[in-house]
C-alpha cells in the first residue's frame, strides 16, 4: 500500500477545495506532458533521492526496503506537475521531510489521501 503526493509550481485557487478540485483535474496533462521536469522539481527531485535514495539506484538486495514505490523517481516530475509515492508504513519518517522539502523549493503540496492543500510561505514559483 502507497501513500501519495502531487506537486505544482503553478498558481493555485486559494479556497483548498477548489485547489484540490483544480489538480484532480491537471492530471491527464501530467502524464501527456513531454517537456523536462521545470528546474523547480529537479531541485525537489534531487533533494528527495538525497534523503532517500532513488529505487532505480539500489542494489536489488535493498529494494524491498525503500521508500519510493517505483523509479526512477524523475520520472514522475513533469514540467507543471509531480506525484511522487512512498510505502505507506514509511509515512511518519517521509512525509515531514517531502511536505517541508517542497514548501522550501516553492512548491504546493496536495496530500490527496488527506484532502489537505501545504502552500509555500512567499511564492518562488518561476
Amino acid at each position: 500500500m502507497s501513500y501519495s503526493l502531487v506537486f505544482t509550481r503553478l498558481e493555485i485557487p486559494a479556497d483548498d477545495e477548489l485547489a484540490l478540485r483544480w489538480v484532480k483535474n491537471k492530471f491527464q496533462a501530467h502524464y501527456d506532458d513531454e517537456r523536462a521536469p521545470h528546474s523547480i522539481f529537479q531541485r525537489l527531485h534531487d533533494a528527495l533521492v538525497d534523503r532517500f535514495p532513488c529505487l532505480s539506484t539500489l542494489p536489488e538486495h535493498e529494494r524491498d526496503d525503500a521508500v519510493w514505490v517505483d523509479g526512477p523517481l524523475i520520472n514522475n516530475f513533469s514540467h507543471d506537475l509531480a506525484i511522487v509515492a512512498f510505502h505507506f508504513t514509511r509515512v511518519e519518517d517521509v512525509m515531514p521531510f517531502v511536505v517541508e522539502t517542497a514548501l522550501k523549493v516553492g512548491c504546493t503540496v496536495f496530500d490527496l489521501q488527506g484532502m489537505n492543500v501545504y502552500r509555500p510561505k512567499h511564492d518562488s514559483r518561476n
